[in-house]
């Protein structure tokens, strides 16, 4: 009898035209879809109730003909299958394996952040890539190095000199580049490149210390009769033809071989006689290429966090000093300015067609059965975020935007401001002028959970349930502070949240996504009588006054102990009400103020 009312039920929407979309309390097949998917055929009532009478009995869960989570009067979500598709990610009584939910996410990628989304029957992983270099997090991001990230190694080849390198073989020429030949132009020394074609290749010049004749070189000490290059070394004259550049005979003044060399002026060359005690004595000016704290010299390579003699650069790539920033480019509105200092920029966030209310349900009368038409509310809503509907203004309909300025989500805390903005695509948005944002701070967290429901305030039954984000080291999690008012459309339904917060965790560093996002408020009861749904709503609720369609609301068709209303207290007063929780994700957007 029940199976045949409640095809009659579905037939008669079809033909009647009920206004409500093929989609249930979850999102999957309602009024107007499969007969399978509706309080089922594929498991057994509880014994000892009525299953299908509309009252919640012993041994029941739950009681509605036509809510697709409730089959055989027991939840689909915690069944042992994933047979909402449409909003179970995951089954909670799947215990290991296919289709069982997740409770931590490792994808083994140091270089993503690894974030469990969703509770319940819609939890699942979502990894995001980090992008910005941060000592410590064991990624060496696209485009970072060893002087920027501790986590990267030093690449020889990638045109940067880095630290454990003397040069790079990268660099063509000039400084950093790493030397192919070695001559120092002194005849009692050897000419020795090590390394070569390394990014530790150097330049050694070795004393000469055995008597070679015809080597040009006559080492110190050494006579003509010991080496035929020391015929006439000594004997006051300057034999150039002998490879002579001073003679040990000349006691002083020109052609004297010098025993010590006076600073070139350059900080950064060592300032040694060569060939001492030989007629090719010369004074060399070796360059210093080895960082050392005091010895007034910044090598190349080096830089002021690895040298004390060295100056922060700002444009080098590397933090130093007091800067705020170095990006190494000349753009001077991105994040990191052209003195090092950072710009304050904004980062904001849409909600995207996730967007959903999670609690409380919303039911109405259809042909005698009190049906839960959450779905539907939520259907009406993702349209608004996704098109831009009848009014044709060239903006999606529903924009609510969270902007930072800046982002900061390893910082304490961070400006947020909450928009209800006008955006031509889900990847632009601008600031509405003739609305007003709500004006918050972020408060971030590495650990712990940063928003909870209020409690007391939500239904366990509901699927899925009010998200509570969590934060980790990798994806910390944000909360804001308490809104007075924050005025939202859900679907073309004004509602006023009073003590509204908002809270959801980043993916990727620097953040491309919040996620397990949670918006909640109170919905006054007063406002709920006095706020009368659009024409643009089904037909069975068009008209309706909004508290008609809340459990425990004035005409609502669940009653008893199925309400669902709360109380808080507002401006020093308790008062009655809903506390309305919404579910979202959302990811970057181009913001212009």
């Amino acid at each position: 009898m029940l199976q045949r009312m409640r095809r009659f039920v579905v037939l008669a929407c079809l033909v009647a035209g009920c206004g409500f979309s093929s989609k249930g309390a979850n999102g999957d097949a309602g009024p107007t879809g499969d007969d399978d998917a509706m309080a089922g055929d594929d498991a057994s009532p509880p014994t000892g109730s009525t299953c299908g009478n509309s009252n919640v009995e012993p041994g029941e869960d739950c009681d509605d003909p036509l809510d697709p989570a409730c089959i055989q009067c027991h939840f689909a979500c915690g069944n042992g299958v994933v047979d909402l598709p449409a909003s179970e990610n995951c089954d909670t009584g799947i215990a290991s394996g296919a289709g069982a939910c997740p409770t931590a996410c490792d994808d083994s990628d140091a270089c993503t952040t690894d974030t469990l989304s969703g509770t319940g029957c819609a939890a699942k992983c979502e990894f995001a890539a980090i992008t910005a270099a941060a000592d410590g997090d064991g990624c060496c991001p696209a485009g970072a190095n060893a002087n920027t990230d501790s986590d990267c190694a030093a690449a020889c080849g990638n045109s940067i000199v880095e630290a454990g390198e003397v040069c790079d073989t990268g660099i063509a020429s000039g400084a950093g580049a790493c030397p192919t030949t070695c001559d120092d132009g002194m005849s009692c020394t050897t000419n020795n490149l090590m390394n070569m074609g390394t990014c530790q290749a150097a330049c050694v010049f070795t004393p000469i210390t055995t008597n070679t004749p015809g080597d040009g070189c006559c080492r110190s000490g050494a006579t003509a009769a010991q080496d035929s290059d020391c015929a006439g070394c000594g004997n006051g004259v300057v034999e150039a033809g002998l490879g002579e550049t001073c003679d040990t005979g000349i006691a002083n003044g020109a052609g004297s071989c010098p025993t010590t060399c006076a600073s070139d002026g350059n900080a950064c060359t060592n300032d040694i006689v060569v060939n001492t005690g030989t007629c090719q004595a010369a004074c060399t000016h070796q360059p210093i290429t080895a960082a050392a704290n005091g010895d007034g010299c910044c090598p190349t390579g080096a830089n002021a966090n690895t040298d004390t003699d060295c100056q922060p650069v700002c444009g080098n790539t590397v933090k130093e000093g007091t800067e705020q920033c170095d990006d190494g480019n000349m753009n001077n509105t991105d994040a990191c300015s052209n003195t090092c200092t950072t710009n304050v920029v904004p980062t904001a966030f849409r909600f995207d067609d996730t967007l959903k209310l999670v609690d409380p349900h919303a039911f109405t009368t259809v042909f005698g059965f009190c049906v839960d038409i959450t779905s539907n509310l939520n259907d009406a809503i993702k349209t608004a975020v996704d098109t831009d509907g009848s009014d044709a203004d060239s903006y999606l309909d529903l924009s609510p935007v969270a902007v930072f300025t800046p982002l900061g989500q390893t910082s304490a805390t961070s400006p947020l401001g909450v928009y209800f903005a006008n955006c031509p695509t889900a990847t632009s948005c601008m600031a509405d002028p003739t609305a007003t944002p709500t004006i918050l701070t972020a408060t971030n967290q590495s650990s712990g959970t940063c928003l909870s429901p209020v409690a007391g305030s939500t239904r366990a039954s509901y699927n899925p349930t009010a998200n509570s984000p969590a934060g980790s080291t990798a994806s910390p999690c944000f909360s804001s502070n308490t809104a007075t008012v924050v005025n939202i459309s859900l679907g073309g339904v004004p509602i006023k949240l009073y003590n509204a917060r908002v809270g959801a965790v980043y993916s990727g560093s620097p953040a491309t996504k919040l996620i397990n996002g949670s918006l909640y408020g109170f919905l006054l009861e007063s406002d709920a009588n006095a706020t009368v749904l659009p024409n643009s709503l089904p037909s069975q609720v068009a008209g309706k006054k909004l508290s008609a369609i809340l459990a425990g609301g004035t005409g609502n068709c669940k009653g008893g102990t199925s309400s669902d209303k709360d109380t808080a207290v507002i401006g020093g007063n308790t008062v009655s009400g809903w506390w309305m929780y919404l579910n979202f994700a959302a990811p970057t957007t181009a913001w212009s103020p």
